[in-house]
């Protein structure tokens, strides 16, 4: 152990597997020196322990045992994370609070569970508006005009294993495609499996989304479809902030030439992790900045509110289910939702990422990651690591200087805040 680290009032253990995280987590820390010692090889055997790693890695038995052992992340969330839950628990607050904004605020969701295709029929029982969807585009000749919804594995993430479809003949030739590849790739190490969202045979269960295929589209950043991705830090028991500079990720291709393509990949997803494989990728065209996007501010601020006041209520959706989303006091982590803007600028929220993709973000808004990754961390140091006692006047000014762009949407103590 470093005389740093016996000097220190709190460690940090910071191993994340991206390069480009873990430059950036380190650089927040070390504004923190010597107050906070960190850790990035070793035991972990301070006293006051602050996990920051990859999930698998953490001592989750210390996290649970000890009020002085502390993680990046919350041990049970899969009720976020998880398409096919957090979706369940939506339905389940919607019910008892119908003027949620959740009901207008999140598309059309049903959970479509498969062990064969042989059994589509039984299973699309449980979604018949589906079913009814697809039978009712069987007259309709232009495929622009008919309705879409989007297939997604309820645990992947990354774009993989997502697919548009319109009748129920291309849903089945995609699932046999799926079903084939499971055969293929049988014997291939699961983890790898979630992680690509290639291999089926960890993948039983999909949810089924009403396709918003009339997207806004702006003339100015080329007619293409984009996605907004918030970053949102969770806190505790439970304080959830939402970071104010929000990136929108664009497809590569106009849409309106390609909307009734729905092979077109290139058009309909949003994905810069898919796009960065493509011939002629650039970045500064594939991601922007929210707030610079060619609308009046007025209509940006209107967007904002919507997107606070859904994950206001996600997040009060999920807390009230303790199977599935536990909150604990010495945790913290960072997410990354998905949202879609309709033609309208109603936002729509497609999905929640533990662990996001911040590579994705790219070398040259790589500032709004480490403004995020320093709030976070100003958070932690704040509301887990230190004692106010311990916080010399200079460093509590950096630490509330790095969190002026977080904006507190959600406190279980407290009333909704949006």
């Amino acid at each position: 152990m470093s005389a740093e680290a016996t000097t220190a009032a709190a460690t940090v253990f910071v191993e994340m597997d991206e390069p480009y995280v873990q430059e950036i987590l380190l650089a927040a820390f070390a504004k923190y020196s010597p107050l906070l010692a960190v850790q990035t090889t070793g035991p972990a055997t301070a006293s006051r322990l602050m996990h920051w790693r990859e999930y698998e890695k953490i001592d989750w038995d210390a996290v649970h045992r000890s009020t002085t052992t502390f993680a990046s992340a919350f041990c049970i969330r899969k009720g976020l994370i998880r398409k096919a839950q957090m979706s369940f628990n939506i339905k389940l607050f919607v019910a008892k609070n119908p003027d949620s904004i959740l009901k207008t605020g999140v598309p059309e969701t049903w959970i479509f569970e498969l062990d064969d295709v042989y059994y589509l029929d039984e299973a699309l029982m449980e979604c018949y508006e589906v079913e009814d969807g697809m039978r009712a585009n069987e007259g309709i000749d232009d495929p622009r005009l008919r309705e879409q919804f989007i297939l997604k594995p309820s645990l992947t993430g990354r774009g993989a294993g997502i697919y548009v479809f319109d009748t129920r003949e291309r849903l089945e030739s995609l699932l046999e495609r799926e079903f084939e590849s499971d055969d293929e790739d049988g014997d291939a190490d699961a983890d790898e499996d979630q992680e690509s969202g290639q291999a089926v045979s960890q993948i039983r269960e999909w949810v089924i989304q009403r396709y918003i295929n009339r997207p806004l589209l702006l003339p100015k950043h080329g007619n293409r479809k984009f996605h907004l991705r918030v970053y949102v830090l969770a806190a505790g028991n439970l304080d959830v902030y939402v970071y104010r500079h929000i990136l929108a990720l664009f497809a590569p291709r106009p849409y309106a030439e390609s909307a009734g393509n729905l092979d077109d990949q290139r058009a309909h997803l949003t994905n810069t992790c898919l796009q960065a494989q493509l011939e002629g990728f650039d970045e500064s065209d594939a991601v922007r900045l929210f707030w610079d996007l060619d609308l009046d501010r007025g209509k940006l601020d209107g967007i904002f509110d919507q997107i606070c006041r859904i994950l206001s209520d996600t997040f009060a959706a999920v807390s009230n289910e303790s199977t599935s989303f536990q909150a604990w006091a010495n945790c913290i982590e960072q997410f990354g939702f998905d949202f879609l803007l309709d033609e309208d600028c109603n936002a729509l929220m497609l999905e929640a990422n533990a662990y996001p993709d911040f590579k994705q973000t790219g070398d040259g808004l790589k500032s709004v990651v480490e403004g995020f990754m320093a709030a976070s961390v100003a958070t932690a140091a704040d509301a887990l690591l230190l004692k106010d006692a311990e916080v010399p006047g200079e460093l509590r000014l950096m630490m509330d200087a790095d969190r002026t762009d977080l904006v507190k949407v959600f406190s279980r103590n407290d009333a909704r805040q949006w």
